[in-house]
């Protein structure tokens, strides 16, 4: 079924003729319009990438490592309104450093997500803007005079903190959309807090935003082979500009859950995901648990911290038999289990 967003911009495809030099940011992976589907497209999100490729879309970059980013000039750029601020200044910068003179900058989001915000931020850029549609609780904003920006460079986007946890200090890069960005997520600092044994070998942090977990581990457990895996673009570079500011090795890489997680890990410590946009999402997170048994050695420890209110335990005791809260606070739970 087509996203509310697609939907808008498919009934408003004779703005979208077929011939113009056109490029796609972030629309959601049900997007089957024609308009979408005979442009370039940008995702940060791999598991959009994915879908894309899957459907025959031919020039999709995941991320900003495509030819077609490189002294492009696109006459329309089309923005989906992503989750926070930081990501649409980030989305609109990317905009103004490949549009062609005289592009036009469309932006199209749900009310939910902010899109009046949005808007205004693209208006205040612009020389002029119209809204050009507004149905199905979705607008439609098309702007036009857009300065043209020098090509976008992603060092300038980065934030940096310090981090202390118990004997570990780190230094913590994050970027626009990347989970808890400019600050020390509490869950996470929990689950740092505790004493994570038997770590040995292949260690994966699922969902690694920041690269925080990952970072942390290797430090205190020098002979492990971290792995890191998220399907943000952006998360996976904070992590690799994490590891490298803290001198440590490990694997980054994109991957939906386990898909793309080569033969068997010998330990688990993660702060899982479970939003996705303005909405809370629980299925990527209860998948990755469901298949851990078969992607886990022997023995393999797992933890996991979580709000409260989820229901990981019963996930957990149905694949593990046991799940053993190993700490609390007001807010979070520390699970452990093993394979």
């Amino acid at each position: 079924m087509q996203h509310a967003t697609a939907q808008v911009i498919e009934r408003n495809e004779e703005s979208f003729e077929l011939g113009v030099k056109r490029l796609f940011i972030e629309p959601p992976a049900c997007s089957h319009c024609t308009a979408v589907s005979q442009s370039d497209v940008v995702t940060f999100n791999y598991r959009s990438f994915e879908y894309f490729e899957a459907n025959g879309f031919t020039s999709v970059s995941f991320g900003l490592d495509h030819d077609a980013l490189k002294d492009a000039a696109f006459d329309q750029i089309v923005i989906f309104m992503p989750k926070s601020k930081q990501e649409l200044e980030f989305y609109l910068d990317l905009s103004q450093s490949v549009i062609a003179e005289d592009g036009e900058v469309y932006l199209v989001g749900e009310k939910k997500s902010g899109i009046a915000s949005g808007a205004k931020r693209l208006v205040a850029r612009a020389s002029s803007a119209d809204k050009i549609d507004s149905a199905k609780h979705c607008q439609l904003w098309e702007a036009r005079g857009l300065e043209r920006l020098p090509p976008l460079k992603l060092s300038d986007y980065f934030d940096y903190i310090d981090v202390s946890i118990g004997d570990s200090s780190l230094k913590v890069a994050s970027l626009p959309g990347v989970f808890a960005q400019g600050k020390f997520d509490e869950g996470t600092q929990l689950l740092l807090e505790q004493d994570i044994r038997r770590m040995k070998a292949r260690t994966l942090d699922f969902g690694c935003g920041a690269g925080v977990i990952g970072a942390v581990l290797k430090l205190r457990n020098p002979d492990i082979s971290v792995e890191a895996i998220d399907i943000s673009w952006l998360a996976l570079r904070a992590t690799e500009e994490t590891y490298r500011l803290n001198g440590i090795e490990g694997k980054v890489y994109a991957s939906d859950g386990w898909k793309n997680v080569q033969g068997r890990v010998n330990g688990v410590v993660t702060n899982p995901p479970f939003h996705q946009g303005v909405s809370t999402e629980y299925e990527t997170t209860e998948n990755f648990i469901r298949t851990a048994h078969s992607k886990m050695a022997r023995y393999a420890p797992m933890y996991i911290v979580a709000n409260n209110f989820l229901r990981y335990p019963t996930i957990i005791e149905s694949v593990f038999g046991k799940c053993a809260y190993y700490a609390k606070s007001s807010k979070f739970n520390v699970y452990y289990c093993e394979r």
